[in-house]
């Protein structure tokens, strides 16, 4: 009777330890899931921001009298799936099979003729298109001088992204040039659930902020665990940056 007594305590017991331990190596698992996470998502906010604060709307040429002259509008392009103004925000799931273009934006600086008065040389233009895409959870961020790569990859950019410039417009000893030094393609290997944008501002077409939100979650043998984690950021765009929706 003592044994079957002893052995049931000690199945108690074992019993009880190993729930404490398997709750504490999920703890331990969350928490370095969180900090890595966060640490990828911070990455990416990171590039998208500096760059997004540079976005403007126009490829512009000044003449040599000072007349300034747009050579391609080139607006701030966001899906329409995902985003909102001044309200709560709209997210959008980020596990599809395919290749969704998330937003596409342009850099440039102006091509400035010479000018024989002010004794000032010609000085060329530079852009740079910037994209970022999203497939699996993961998002794929690329900015490139390349008009043909701006467009194509890793897909091709939707029909209602039209402010890509000619690819006369832009390469070696054309009136603007590509940024090679900005150059970058950068798969972000993720844990994303879902994905939102917020414009923030008085105008809805010329939005002064742009509000970043990523919501990540931990997934165990295909199933999801309650390991969560937001990260979101308020970027500061240039003013007269015209927005729209795709």
């Amino acid at each position: 009777m003592e044994i079957l007594i002893a052995a049931g305590l000690l199945s108690l017991f074992m019993t009880a330890a190993f729930s404490i331990y398997s709750s504490s190596t999920r703890g331990f698992i969350s928490g370095s899931w969180r900090a890595e996470e966060q640490k990828r998502l911070q990455s990416l906010i990171s590039a998208i921001s500096r760059d997004l604060s540079q976005a403007n709307s126009e490829m512009t040429q000044i003449s040599s009298t000072g007349v300034r002259t747009v050579v391609l509008s080139t607006p701030l392009y966001v899906n329409k799936n995902l985003y909102s103004f001044e309200a709560a925000p709209k997210f959008m799931k980020a596990d599809s099979p395919k290749w969704v273009c998330v937003a596409a934006f342009s850099i440039s600086y102006p091509h400035i003729e010479a000018n024989a008065t002010l004794m000032s040389a010609e000085e060329a233009g530079k852009w740079s298109g910037v994209s970022l895409w999203l497939k699996n959870r993961d998002l794929r961020y690329i900015r490139t001088g390349s008009p043909e790569t701006f467009s194509s990859s890793p897909d091709s950019l939707p029909g209602g992204i039209s402010g890509v410039p000619d690819p006369a417009l832009v390469g070696d000893g054309k009136a603007f040039l590509p940024d090679p030094d900005q150059n970058r393609n950068h798969a972000h290997h993720l844990s994303l659930e879902e994905l939102a944008i917020v414009g923030r501002g008085a105008d809805a077409a010329q939005p002064t902020g742009i509000e970043l939100i990523f919501r990540s979650a931990r997934y165990e043998n295909g199933q999801k665990t309650d390991a969560e984690i937001i990260q979101n950021s308020v970027v500061r765009v240039a003013s007269q940056t015209r927005l729209i929706t795709f």
